[in-house]
């Protein structure tokens, strides 16, 4: 036993206890409360339907896009809902409140070149913010209650938000460019509230186009969508 080097021994502890902590808890069931919502607008989504895997026990999210459901904290959740991509969660070392981002399934118009020395008339600026570490599933496992502290979930619940708003710095700040506003107003004859109903429209449609990183992809999409809308 001397011999193990003493990380060892810790780890082998921590896996231990975890895993009898985990073993209690799954006797009893556990009450999940979680809300539901589109992945880019953020909006509740009523009627998601949820299941456990591998079981027929379920429930549908409300009006608000809550649900409750009491399940074993080794269950795996599945959300579906017509229109969006289904999307599986393991619970175990999630919290008790969850919070679901569902992406809509679309298929894209036949892509349409338009020609242009340069569609975006801006420089693109990094904007990347930088999440702060959380702890990895090693660092889980050796240190199981700190995990689970109010300190950690608030990192973990910050690096999903930073992650997002890192992946879509892009798009937003194409459409938030006030120079594009006034080509699309101009080249399709549209008044600004013409204008901000396209794009509403262009963003329910076509959410893949809000990971591009490169603004000609995203002008020649809204370029194209406008296109097809008529002048």
């Amino acid at each position: 036993m001397s011999n193990i080097p003493l990380q060892i021994r810790v780890l082998r502890v921590s896996v231990f206890l975890l895993f009898i902590l985990l073993c209690t808890n799954s006797l009893a069931q556990k009450s999940y409360t979680g809300m539901v919502v589109d992945s880019v607008t953020m909006a509740a989504l009523p009627n998601v339907h949820i299941t456990v895997k591998n079981s027929s026990k379920g429930t549908y999210t409300n009006a608000s896009g809550i649900f409750t459901l009491n399940v074993n904290i080794t269950d795996t959740l599945l959300f579906t809902s017509l229109g969006y991509q289904p999307q599986e969660l393991a619970l175990l070392l999630e919290e008790d409140v969850l919070f679901i981002r569902l992406r809509e399934q679309v298929s894209m118009l036949q892509e349409i070149t338009i020609k242009a020395t340069r569609l975006y008339p801006n420089q693109i600026m990094d904007r990347t913010h930088t999440a702060p570490k959380k702890m990895s599933g090693y660092q889980a496992l050796q240190s199981p209650f700190t995990y689970f502290s109010k300190t950690e979930k608030e990192k973990r619940q910050i690096y999903r938000f930073v992650e997002q708003s890192n992946k879509t710095q892009t798009y937003v700040q194409v459409i938030t460019d006030p120079i594009v506003k006034e080509i699309f107003t101009k080249d399709y004859e549209l008044t600004d509230e013409e204008y901000y109903d396209r794009l509403a429209n262009f963003n329910q449609q076509y959410r893949s186009i809000q990971y591009a990183t490169d603004p000609e992809v995203i002008m020649e999409a809204l370029h194209a969508y406008f296109l097809s809308m008529g002048r």
